[in-house]
């Protein structure tokens, strides 16, 4: 692991968070690495838009007449707000299923509004608010098509989730049973690849994506563009994946994972990469992200200057002042400075 965003404090370093970073072409060819890519990580909340393939392929996103947005949402880690808790609530209904059969579990919406309504309201969260409850309805909508149980649909003994593990394999090069299985946080399989084969699955994704001639052509574009013309539900207001994907307007999509994993598949040069940030701390994930499609020539200067905030994160005080910021701090085309140190002066150029 080597350093790729610090935390300064009156512009000296405060924190250096380590981690990785691979850049692939759909070849599986390592155009740009940090780190060593062998290195095995869980791919977390960032496998949703491969997970949801096989319920396209399948068939029964036309059976069940899914619309794009719908789609989305099963992509999604959602804030947990009105439009995402009616756009799963709707999937269920064309299911004839209810809250009952989604096993996600409830939490607290990332929404702060939402979440401040519930208090004022006197009201619970539900597990419309779950920010896998989209991931979960497409999961209850393959068993149902597939004549499974939907009793047990997240468990790895339900053949829906063996369905999606063959999905993760192909897409990843990964033999089947070489592929570690955990418990995601919602409950469902996720599964331990290498970086650079978590790299892999999203440039496979995009470049089946602009491939009329692929099998998984369809399933592919409809991720693809359900995510870019929906941005607003993979993520929610103000949140990175949302701004990126409506900043960027079709270029790419963006797909963050617990304790700071973060996918982008870019449609030029069928581009996949991967980065994780090695102490789980999601704050460095997005400089890291700008500075990794600045250097890949992806970003306009006005999409840059759209997103400019979270490549240079402000930290405030207790009285709001601006104390310092979350900025990267290495090069994907040179070696990253590895004589970082806590309590040093550090200058970066816009």
């Amino acid at each position: 692991m080597e350093p790729l965003a610090v935390v300064t404090r009156d512009g000296y370093v405060e924190s250096i968070h380590y981690g990785y970073i691979c850049v692939v072409d759909s070849s599986g060819q390592v155009l740009y690495n940090i780190g060593n890519y062998n290195t095995r990580i869980f791919f977390r909340s960032a496998a949703k838009p491969i997970q949801v393939i096989p319920l396209i392929q399948s068939g029964a996103t036309k059976a069940f007449n899914f619309s794009k947005k719908e789609i989305a949402i099963t992509c999604a880690s959602h804030s947990g707000q009105k439009i995402h808790q009616e756009t799963v609530g709707e999937i269920l209904r064309k299911l004839s299923l209810n809250e009952v059969n989604l096993h996600c579990g409830i939490m607290t919406p990332y929404s702060e509004e939402e979440n401040k309504r519930l208090i004022s309201e006197g009201q619970s969260p539900s597990v419309f608010h779950c920010s896998c409850s989209g991931k979960h309805s497409a999961m209850l909508a393959l068993a149902k098509f597939r004549g499974h149980s939907t009793d047990d649909y997240e468990k790895m003994s339900n053949p829906i989730q063996q369905e999606i593990l063959n999905t993760i394999a192909e897409f990843t090069d990964e033999d089947i049973h070489s592929i570690p299985i955990g418990t995601d946080g919602c409950g469902a399989p996720i599964y331990i690849l290498p970086i650079n084969k978590i790299a892999l699955s999203y440039a496979r994704l995009v470049a089946h994506a602009q491939n009329s001639k692929s099998p998984y052509s369809y399933s592919c574009k409809t991720v693809f563009d359900a995510m870019t013309q929906f941005p607003e539900m993979i993520a929610g207001d103000y949140k990175f994946c949302t701004e990126l994907m409506r900043v960027t307007e079709g270029k790419l999509i963006g797909k963050v994972g617990c304790e700071a994993v973060y996918c982008l598949g870019i449609k030029e040069g069928n581009l996949g990469v991967c980065i994780k940030i090695v102490d789980g701390n999601e704050r460095a994930v997005y400089p890291v992200v700008i500075q990794v499609l600045r250097e890949l020539g992806i970003l306009s200067t006005t999409e840059f200057n759209s997103l400019k905030p979270w490549y240079r994160q402000a930290l405030h005080n207790n009285i709001s002042e601006i104390i310092g910021e979350i900025v990267p701090a290495f090069s994907l085309k040179s070696p990253s400075d590895n004589h970082l140190s806590l309590g040093t002066r550090y200058e970066l150029n816009s």
